[in-house]
């Protein structure tokens, strides 16, 4: 037990070292531009991981963060702490969420749903949880449009799948259908990485 407890807490340290990289490349402007968009006061961020996303929360405002991983929280916590930020993270799952209906005016996640095993179900949660009129920002790694780049990611998805990552997730098709309006998506990467911006209209209506 004390053995499978270290690897999760070195997992997660390695989380950050790999991450680390990329981050500086572009990925940190990237979270930056996606804590721009938020709206309101009540906000919610699915799946925090180790924090990668606290040094750009905006002063002032609370931020509620969920995240199932435990040894993510703690690297999470010590960001919180490191940048002075006023967040409250609580361990819970994208597709069961511990809150009452309409509470949130923004939702937001980066790189999260190629995690959530039924994203359906977590749509399906975001609805509930956002306000009518409330605002959804994803930035997420999806299945690209070409026909080349499409195929090498259909390939590399069936070896992360094994380790429970779906690269390939068509997330704006499921935002539609799980009822909700997209503003605008944005491509990176050459489609890699989609900004996804929508909106819970104040009537569903499921494709």
């Amino acid at each position: 037990m004390a053995l499978k407890s270290l690897y999760k807490k070195f997992f997660a340290l390695a989380y950050d070292i790999f991450m680390f990289p990329l981050e500086e490349l572009g990925l940190k402007k990237l979270r930056q531009k996606v804590i721009k968009l938020i709206k309101g006061e009540t906000i919610l961020e699915l799946g925090v991981g180790t924090g990668l996303n606290v040094f750009a929360y905006p002063d002032g405002i609370k931020i509620i963060g969920i995240e199932p991983k435990v040894e993510m929280i703690e690297r999470a916590i010590k960001k919180t702490k490191k940048f002075k930020k006023n967040v409250a993270i609580i361990r819970a799952d994208a597709e069961m969420l511990p809150f009452k209906d309409e509470k949130f005016d923004t939702v937001f996640a980066t790189f999260v749903f190629c995690e959530v095993k039924n994203p359906e179900k977590g749509f399906a949660e975001i609805i509930r949880v956002l306000k009518p009129g409330g605002r959804l920002v994803l930035l997420e790694h999806v299945r690209p449009d070409g026909k080349i780049l499409s195929k090498i990611f259909d390939f590399g998805n069936k070896i992360t799948s094994i380790l429970g990552e779906n690269i390939n997730r068509k997330t704006v098709e499921i935002a539609l259908e799980a009822g909700l309006e997209i503003e605008r998506v944005e491509k990176t990467y050459d489609g890699v990485v989609k900004l996804i911006i929508g909106t819970k209209p104040d009537k569903i209506h499921h494709l």
